[in-house]
């Protein structure tokens, strides 16, 4: 297939601002694409030249940046706009199979919804409104915009949150896929589990990391057979000192380390050798963290605010519940068999190729039916 990508926002900014980067080969979507080509497709990634990498690499299929324009407007960590991407669709208009953009709430998905109104198909992680403005303009584009203007799309949701939102505006929307997870190879000792848990985030705010800190300070002091475990926090960010100092203040520098920002290789086996990783975040959609960690055959215990979390508790892929404890962290470790085998089993799923190929049979199934 001749499939092309819109995904104008490459990550995800904290507070509005776009940080420069060196690459970006090791986003999500980049992963994507580069799976359909491994797969033999024919892939084009357009993207906003605002995340576009200090410096030229070189990609092993093509990547468009695209120049966005009025950014008081329409601003390009929220919802870019970039003329120049109807021009490229027309110019591809008698050459393409398939298009695959993110989000209903986009311009961008606008101009392929109204160039390739059956060849396109919308991957949605929201769950509700954009909160900018009241929610007044998301709810203005979900009801008149997409009722109208987007309905021959197909809309193909990232959780089962999103799924009940877009429904109520959207007509033709499939089964959840979530993200994909791609995957490094295990050294000869990793997988072997040990006492420790692990979380991994960035350190600030919204993450609840400290939260993550005082539960594990909970858990030693009352299972004291568990008194051996040890808490590895993977990221970095803003509150690390004072992190730094929590942990001083509990007495627990032994116990709890802050690993710092790792390589893939390195968080990866992290997470191989975990009985858990642990989650309470404040504010979230999908989380790649979680869904890495259940790839890796390892269980997750996390509150109900990831939109994962619902899958988690649906396939029993670990502990699902707001306001977790303690004893939560002592279920994992005595049912660890039992969750890990369920990460085993729900992993093939996910990883990235697997998650390329199901993108493609959902849209497949929907053009027959159309």
């Amino acid at each position: 297939m001749k499939i092309v990508v819109i995904n104008p926002i490459l990550f995800t900014p904290e507070k509005g601002i776009i940080p420069r980067v060196k690459t970006i080969k090791e986003t999500m979507i980049y992963d994507l694409c580069l799976a359909y080509y491994r797969a033999g497709h024919t892939v084009t990634l357009v993207t906003a030249r605002d995340y576009a990498p200090e410096q030229r690499e070189k990609y092993e299929f093509e990547i468009i940046f695209l120049e966005t324009r009025w950014p008081r407007l329409f601003k390009p960590s929220l919802i870019p706009f970039m003329p120049g991407l109807w021009h490229f669709l027309k110019s591809r208009r008698q050459c393409v199979d398939m298009v695959l953009t993110s989000e209903t709430f986009s311009v961008s998905s606008l101009m392929a919804a109204r160039i390739f109104p059956g060849k396109t198909a919308i991957w949605q992680e929201l769950g509700s409104h954009n909160r900018k403005m009241k929610t007044l303009p998301s709810r203005i584009w979900y009801n008149f915009v997409a009722r109208f203007l987007m309905r021959k799309v197909w809309v193909i949701p990232r959780s089962y949150v999103a799924q009940r939102f877009i429904g109520q505006y959207m007509p033709r929307v499939g089964e959840p896929i979530g993200h994909g997870v791609k995957l490094v190879p295990a050294s000869a000792d990793s997988g072997v589990k040990k006492p420790q848990f692990l979380t991994v985030g960035q350190l600030i705010p919204r993450k609840n990391i400290g939260s993550i800190m005082a539960k594990f300070d909970a858990f030693l002091s009352n299972y004291p057979q568990y008194g051996n475990y040890v808490l590895y926090i993977a990221g970095d960010g803003v509150l690390r000192d004072d992190y730094t100092r929590q942990i001083e203040e509990m007495g627990r520098q032994q116990q709890i380390i802050l690993l710092g920002k790792l390589s893939h290789e390195e968080l990866f086996r992290y997470y191989r050798e975990s009985k858990a990783s642990l989650f309470d975040s404040l504010r979230e959609l999908n989380m790649l963290a979680l869904m890495e960690s259940v790839a890796l055959s390892t269980p997750v215990i996390t509150n109900c605010v990831p939109f994962d979390s619902e899958v988690v508790a649906m396939k029993q892929l670990g502990i699902t519940r707001d306001d977790w404890n303690d004893k939560d962290m002592a279920r994992v470790i005595e049912q660890n068999d039992f969750y890990v085998e369920n990460c085993q089993h729900y992993a093939t799923m996910i990883t990235v190729d697997a998650v390329a190929r199901r993108l493609i049979e959902s849209f497949e199934e929907a053009s027959r039916k159309k």
